[in-house]
């Protein structure tokens, strides 16, 4: 029995999932322009104008740097940001971050008056033999709001968790469960 649980153990620590999740907050005093729904000069970018999630997918070259400019963020808020891949592409994600490029900073052949924020990572190939240099992942980014700690996502399938115990434990009190159930 100690010994399954050992290999568990150990295969838990092996096994990297599909889904890479990380935390971005943007502080208040950060320089965002109010009406920024145009649309970036940047090729890459995520848009969370009027809304409180967005997700694309990106078609994400292997052993090189991938950046995706986040726009339309606010001030003073925290964003889930969710990097996926499906399990067919044979590839980690690895140096996920965010970087902040200065106003009037040129930044891969592009320039803004405004202050940026990119997300980095770089796909990297766990295949033999080694795919094809010019190989192109379907990588779906992802950046939710969060509010109270929660992204905004989850919320109605926590209301929804809530409503069927309320009706639960409101049948429960108006029948007894356990023998209805036992009977069956």
């Amino acid at each position: 029995m100690n010994l399954i649980l050992w290999l568990q153990i150990l295969f838990v620590a092996t096994v990297s999932a599909n889904t890479e999740s990380f935390l971005l907050h943007v502080p208040s005093d950060f320089p965002l322009r109010k009406n920024s729904d145009e649309p970036s000069s940047y090729p890459r970018y995520i848009s969370l104008h009027n809304s409180n999630l967005a997700k694309t997918t990106f078609f994400s070259g292997i052993e090189g740097p991938t950046y995706i400019e986040l726009k339309s963020l606010q001030v003073d808020e925290t964003y889930q940001i969710k990097i996926c891949w499906t399990a067919l592409d044979p590839v980690s994600i690895t140096d996920i971050d965010w970087i902040v490029i200065p106003h009037s900073t040129e930044f891969q052949n592009t320039k803004s008056d405004e202050a940026r924020i990119f997300i980095k990572f770089n796909v990297v190939a766990d295949s033999w033999p080694p795919l094809n240099q010019l190989t192109k992942i379907p990588i779906n980014v992802s950046v939710i709001n969060t509010k109270l700690g929660i992204p905004v996502d989850l919320y109605k399938i926590i209301i929804y968790i809530g409503l069927v115990m309320t009706i639960t434990f409101w049948i429960n009190g108006r029948t007894n469960l356990y023998e209805l159930l036992k009977n069956l």
